[in-house]
């Protein structure tokens, strides 16, 4: 006999590893639940580890998830069942008391008793920042990427707040753009998103411009990616990777927890660091939530301002890329700006053979139209084929600076 018991004094036991593995079993149920499901059923068991529990909660799945629910959670809130023995108790609602007690009450439901489980009250949102701090971030970001740090933390720190600043990503979004999601020009940036409680696979890809201070920003942080990720073995395709801190390995792509970890250890650094020479500071909040919803309030006031008429500048992405609309009619759109790129090498062509020099204004002219049809191309396919139109339309590897693609990211491209 187990410790557990037999499942024929104790058949909530064996009926609640069935009751897991039909969660998991379940179509809708993503990868990120599936890792709470676990967990949540590991705790469980730790309590089924004790007679007192055991014998009060073990005799059914309608005990177990109903009085023995609200039993897990205060034993789990007063740290009963941490490995470590941790036992203070947690200050205010955490996200893991929240995530344990849904996952519990969906295991009620699925089967079909009372959940027990404690509602938490959602905490209260961390203030983000001011309208005035979110001017005053964007120039003191600036003054910081003109500066060229060579520290690596410092410098992908400017690109992670450049970009949070240009399209508010999610800390996960930002983990996954890759360098294959940097426009030829660095103008632009691919995020694909991937909001939380949505089970489908199927994402919308934004392509957001860039300002000019995240431009800069990349253009200081590819080199010195590139000499971290030298000599490393496997993927050299991520845009944020680690520059050796702590468990991280040098070059290896940057996790969520990871990135988490750097952006609150850069900006603590770089905060005293201002302040240790007489300035007032940064106001970049603690956390990079707390940045991003900063952003997406700025952004929010931006659409609610347009729809009420105010004529303030457009702020959203440039192109999306909705994996729901008629396969056909993306498929027209693609091919279309595919043929603008191939119209656009030709003229370019055409204004270099009849031009004095490279500064002609036909030249020029012909050549900022390459360049955003390049793009555009790019936002709706990949580098790989727009490269391959390039060539095959007759532009040479040495003019691949006209159509807009810069040597760095054709050498990072090469790298990955």
């Amino acid at each position: 006999m187990s410790r557990n018991g037999d499942g024929g004094r104790y058949p909530a036991v064996v009926e609640l590893a069935a009751l897991v593995q039909q969660v998991l079993d379940q179509p809708d149920t993503t990868d990120p639940v599936k890792d709470h499901v676990r967990w949540v059923h590991s705790t469980i068991r730790r309590a089924l580890e004790l007679e007192e529990y055991k014998e009060r909660y073990g005799t059914s799945l309608r005990e177990l998830l109903g009085p023995g629910a609200h039993a897990l959670c205060d034993m789990t809130d007063n740290g009963e069942l941490r490995l470590r023995g941790f036992k203070n108790n947690p200050k205010g609602v955490t996200a893991s008391q929240r995530r344990r007690s849904s996952v519990l009450r969906r295991l009620a439901r699925e089967a079909g008793v009372p959940s027990g489980a404690i509602s938490y009250p959602k905490p209260p949102r961390k203030e983000t920042m001011p309208a005035w701090a979110r001017s005053r971030l964007h120039d003191e970001l600036k003054a910081q990427v003109e500066e060229q740090p060579s520290d690596p933390g410092r410098a992908r720190l400017h690109v992670v707040v450049g970009l949070v600043l240009d399209a508010a990503p999610r800390t996960g979004e930002l983990c996954t753009c890759g360098i294959a999601d940097l426009a030829p020009d660095l103008s632009w940036v691919k995020i694909i998103r991937n909001p939380q409680a949505v089970a489908s696979p199927l994402h919308l890809t934004e392509v957001w411009p860039v300002s000019p201070i995240t431009r800069a920003a990349l253009e200081n942080w590819l080199p010195i990616r590139a000499r971290l990720i030298a000599g490393l073995q496997g993927s050299k395709s991520s845009l944020l990777v680690s520059h050796g801190h702590g468990a991280y390995r040098r070059g290896t792509p940057l996790g969520r927890k990871g990135l988490i970890e750097s952006y609150v250890a850069q900006v603590e650094e770089l905060k005293g660091a201002v302040t240790g020479v007489g300035g007032k500071g940064w106001e970049l909040p603690e956390g990079l939530e707390q940045l991003r919803l900063g952003v997406q309030e700025h952004h929010s006031a931006y659409t609610a301002g347009q729809a009420a008429g105010a004529k303030t500048p457009h702020w959203g992405p440039a192109v999306v890329l909705n994996p729901l609309l008629p396969e056909e009619e993306e498929k027209k759109k693609t091919a279309g700006a595919m043929a603008k790129v191939v119209r656009a090498v030709d003229a370019f062509h055409t204004a270099r053979a009849s031009a004095d020099d490279e500064t002609d204004a036909k030249v020029l002219r012909a050549r900022r139209t390459l360049r955003n049809a390049t793009r555009v191309a790019w936002a709706r396919t990949d580098h790989a084929t727009v490269l391959k139109l390039l060539h095959q339309a007759k532009l040479g590897n040495d003019d691949l600076p006209a159509a807009g693609y810069k040597q760095l990211l054709l050498d990072a491209l090469e790298r990955a």
